[in-house]
């Protein structure tokens, strides 16, 4: 049996990095003994695998893990259970039965949407930015990487962007294998298409929930159904 979780990585379980977060959950889900389906080989490990990671220091209440389990569990018994032994800033929010074959969930997940809360932004010339941005061809930041700094327009990356209110915006971006746009590149971004943003901060990042986007459509499914 697999089953698919949503789950909520908060408060100070933020500053967890992707691999701790994984420690987390598998220390966790084997305290509440329940019954884990392990891999095979030198060094067995619980079958759980992430859509997407996330980055140290981002809060979530959408990410979504698929485990696998040698016995059938009711899912509101997996989640009190598991919530049990879990710390209290990470939780699982939702579980339903999961497909036992396709694609990965990693393979399928393309966006994501974030909510970012700014610090020393004017909402008039926020507001003014992120319709300069949605106008735009090209938007190029500079993106650190493992060769060093390099120009990249992220503008294709950027699906919708709005101010939801003062100092906050809604951003839904792309996200996996094939590109992944960082909510600060997004801020990064908006400064550039408005003097008066040189100073603002990006003081918190919170992911909502991820998806499957039609490119052609631009229709988002969310994971329950992949």
């Amino acid at each position: 049996m697999r089953l698919r979780i949503r789950l909520a990585k908060l408060g100070l379980a933020r500053f967890l990095s992707h691999l701790d977060l994984q420690r987390v959950v598998e220390r966790g889900l084997r305290r509440a003994e329940l019954p884990l389906a392990f891999t095979q080989g030198f060094n067995p490990h619980p079958r759980i695998s992430y859509a997407s990671a996330l980055a140290t220091g981002t809060s979530s209440e959408g990410e979504f893990i698929d485990v696998d389990l040698t016995e059938p569990v009711e899912p509101e018994e997996f989640l009190a259970r598991a919530n049990g032994a879990l710390p209290a800033d990470v939780r699982l929010l939702e579980a339903r039965p999961a497909p036992e074959s396709g694609e990965s969930l990693m393979a399928q997940i393309n966006a994501a949407a974030y909510r970012l809360t700014l610090e020393g932004a004017d909402e008039a010339a926020l507001q003014a930015a992120v319709a300069r941005l949605l106008e735009a061809e090209e938007v190029v930041v500079t993106r650190e990487g493992r060769t060093g700094p390099r120009p990249v327009n992220i503008r294709p990356q950027v699906y919708a962007l709005a101010v939801e209110g003062p100092g906050e915006l809604r951003a839904l971006v792309q996200t996996g294998s094939k590109g992944n746009l960082r909510p600060e590149e997004v801020v990064a971004g908006l400064a550039q298409l408005s003097p008066d943003l040189a100073g603002v901060a990006l003081v918190r990042a919170h992911r909502l929930m991820l998806y499957r986007r039609d490119p052609e459509t631009g229709e988002c499914v969310e994971p329950w159904s992949l």
